[in-house]
């Protein structure tokens, strides 16, 4: 039984989880990267743009809060639209108890129908939401640009790597080195030595450790800008290169790396202090 190939899926940034340090790096200014930011919590792209999705009082707030009460606001142009044929989407209202103990009423909007009340917003904040979903439909064309590059050289490291530490696994079963039953378990264990090694000598943390500190079951290849994951796929690859011709031992691997990789990934940009890894 042969491990999965990897496919790169893990690889893939969407617009919504794009993490700030690599906006900055797909070109838009920090303060760009900060709106988009604040304003995707509240107004994320998403798949069907018909659907009610978004909270109408969270919108609201989110454009300056026009007309100074939610109610207005409401009447103006909710209402409106849930009368006419709007063209855009739908709206559902819920009816429930408010902090009073009186009814109020609350709106979820579909996508299309939040972009067009943000857009009416004769206000600071709503001229902030439409520069942001100018942005957004930029970056989403830029990580479609960038995503050949994040995912094409790593996966066939991945695969080529996973079948080299099977291969030689098996080879050394079948010398008597180590016990069938144990060959998926050696090859696995040699692939994240080389993975952690090359985390090591990048960033001087291990695999490990960025787990344990970026958390949510993520690792460095989750967080890295394009940029640095480019680095990254370079120093794998060589590593890999040279485990597949014999270098084994991981000291002599990692003095290999280090001449031309060592300390090439600014952890701190990435949450994790400099001081640890002293």
């Amino acid at each position: 039984m042969s491990k999965a190939k990897r496919t790169g899926k893990s690889l893939v940034i969407t617009p919504n989880a794009c993490p700030k340090a690599e906006l900055v790096t797909l070109g838009f200014t920090e303060d760009q990267a900060q709106r988009m930011m604040n304003t995707r919590r509240v107004l994320p792209i998403v798949d069907n743009r018909k659907a009610p999705c978004m909270d109408a009082r969270k919108l609201w707030e989110r454009i300056g809060k026009p007309h100074g009460r939610f109610d207005k606001w409401v009447e103006y142009h909710i209402k409106p639209l849930t009368i006419h044929d709007n063209g855009f989407a739908e709206i559902s209202a819920k009816v429930t108890k408010g902090e009073t103990g009186r009814p109020r009423t609350d709106y979820t909007l579909s996508r299309d129908i939040a972009a067009h009340l943000a857009m009416m917003a004769n206000t600071p904040e709503g001229r902030d939401v439409r520069d942001y979903f100018l942005d957004m439909e930029d970056l989403t064309i830029r990580l479609a640009k960038r995503l050949p590059v994040r995912v094409a050289t790593l996966v066939s490291t991945d695969n080529e790597l996973t079948h080299h530490c099977i291969k030689k696994a098996a080879e050394a079963a079948k010398r008597g080195d180590i016990r069938r039953d144990l060959t998926f378990v050696v090859a696995n264990d040699w692939e994240k030595t080389i993975k952690s090694l090359v985390c090591e000598v990048l960033s001087g943390f291990p695999a490990g450790h960025w787990r344990e500190a970026l958390g949510g079951g993520r690792g460095i290849r989750d967080v890295l800008t394009t940029d640095d994951l480019v680095l990254y796929s370079r120093c794998y690859d060589v590593a890999a290169s040279l485990f597949r011709a014999g270098y084994t031992d991981r000291e002599v691997l990692k003095a290999a790396l280090q001449a031309s990789f060592g300390g090439r990934i600014n952890a701190a940009d990435y949450g994790l202090g400099v001081e640890e890894a002293a």
